[in-house]
């Protein structure tokens, strides 16, 4: 897109905007386009997008992020409220990776081989039948800034966790809780809990944590290799034509918790979006920052912290968020206004997000568990 059209189009979406005013709020996640970031009354990893959804009065939520987000700002919304999409093609391949039946499946057959009560948690990377699911069995929804805290909740309580989708954040949860490996068990994607590629049922008996295999493509790709690259890099000298020497202490390597195991035991920091962000701003001036997550938001924090020198620990795009373009979020406000205006009728080019009424209680009360359990420090 030319720069006078990507001009063009954010003044006509800020004069929609303005003219809608108060009726339409904008969240937008960290890994959006920059454009759409420029838009946004509020921005933040899942966590936060889902407070401050749940907070919000406004008519029209216009989510920009991908399904699963703005599946949970439904859930929370008010009765009087619509959440809409600018591109409901926005998906996430790990949200695909289980869904309520099959973890009704796993759960059933693990219930039977564990001495402990099972408490099933699904990561906010999820659909709404695996949120239902949660909330249907006594479980609840945690994000990667708050899986720890979630997850301990309930073994303080003598019970057992079915952890799903992502084996990466469930693994590097179950380090930092301390969990011996051979309280931890994965859950073979194939369900076959009879051959080699599932533990015996010895295994699940005293089982703390049960894993599910799924997997973030954004964040699976860094390696041990790209960080000692990275470290070898910025130890030595240099700064294009300027000489500057950068202490050892100076060099950090932070990585979100989706990454797998063996990257963030190789890390310096692993944490939620937001937590990198807090991290590396508060980073020493003239201190060095490889950054293993999604690339629109490792270049945002390179332009934002000048002080510093951020880089990717590698490329690696979140193309679902790439399809919330500045274009069709114009399309969705117009829409909008032509709604309030009478011009179309109510409904007729909305693409709003509505939840099967099969999944809403239930998903809703795992989401206002999570939401219970981190912001009244139980």
């Amino acid at each position: 897109m030319s720069d006078n059209k990507a001009n063009h189009l954010l003044k006509e979406v800020m004069e929609i905007k303005q003219e809608l005013g108060k009726s339409v709020v904008i969240p937008a996640h960290h890994y959006e386009m920059d454009d759409i970031v420029k838009m946004a009354d509020f921005l933040g990893d899942s966590y936060k997008l889902a407070v401050d959804c749940a907070a919000t009065e406004a008519e029209y939520i216009v989510f920009c992020g991908v399904m699963f987000m703005a599946e949970g700002a439904s859930l929370l919304a008010k009765p009087h409220q619509k959440v809409l999409i600018p591109d409901k093609s926005a998906g996430c391949p790990m949200a695909e990776m289980i869904d309520a039946i099959q973890a009704e499946k796993v759960y059933s057959k693990l219930s039977n081989l564990c001495d402990r009560e099972i408490i099933p948690i699904v990561y906010m990377n999820s659909y709404a039948d695996m949120k239902a699911f949660c909330g249907k069995r006594g479980g609840t929804v945690c994000t990667s800034s708050n899986a720890a805290k979630i997850v301990k909740y309930f073994l303080d309580q003598g019970k057992s966790v079915f952890f799903a989708p992502d084996y990466n954040l469930g693994i590097n949860t179950a380090n930092q809780l301390n969990i011996n490996k051979d309280e931890i068990v994965t859950v073979d994607k194939k369900l076959s809990f009879d051959n080699d590629s599932f533990s015996n049922s010895s295994d699940c008996k005293n089982a703390k944590m049960f894993v599910w295999d799924g997997f973030c493509h954004v964040h699976k790709v860094f390696t041990v290799d790209d960080i000692n690259s990275f470290r070898q890099t910025y130890s030595q000298s240099r700064d294009g034509a300027n000489s500057i020497s950068v202490g050892e202490k100076n060099i950090n390597v932070i990585v979100h918790p989706e990454c797998s195991e063996e990257v963030v035991n190789a890390s310096d920091y692993s944490g939620s979006t937001s937590m990198i962000w807090k991290t590396v701003k508060a980073g020493k001036e003239g201190s060095v920052w490889a950054v293993g997550t999604e690339l629109r938001f490792v270049e945002r924090m390179a332009n934002e912290f000048k002080d510093k020198t951020v880089v990717p620990l590698r490329k690696s795009v979140c193309h679902n968020m790439s399809k919330i373009t500045l274009a069709k979020l114009r399309d969705t406000l117009k829409s909008i206004l032509d709604i309030k205006s009478g011009r179309i009728k109510d409904g007729i080019q909305l693409d709003e997000i509505k939840v099967a009424e099969e999944y809403k209680e239930n998903a809703k009360k795992a989401l206002e568990l999570m939401i219970d359990i981190v912001e009244s420090g139980k």
